[in-house]
């Protein structure tokens, strides 16, 4: 049986706001990280981290409030545990 990747539903909003910069790979590049690692991260399979949104953020001057447009506070990523 196939192994069902988990998808990170808040990571996922933030990833599609990432991907109106542009093509994956100069997004790689802007994270300086690997194309697959970014793809994963787009998708939501993988945790995108505050300091991913900095390099970013940096790399196409924007502010770091540009990632979290149209959220409410309630649906914003936490680290906490429930």
């Amino acid at each position: 049986m196939a192994k069902r990747k988990r998808q990170h539903r808040k990571y996922t909003r933030i990833g599609h706001r990432i991907a109106e910069l542009g093509r994956q790979v100069d997004l790689a590049k802007a994270f300086g990280l690997s194309q697959q690692t970014v793809s994963k991260k787009l998708r939501g399979e993988a945790a995108i981290l505050l300091s991913d949104l900095e390099r970013v953020a940096k790399k196409f001057n924007l502010p770091m409030t540009w990632f979290f447009e149209g959220y409410k506070a309630k649906d914003l990523p936490s680290d906490k545990v429930a």
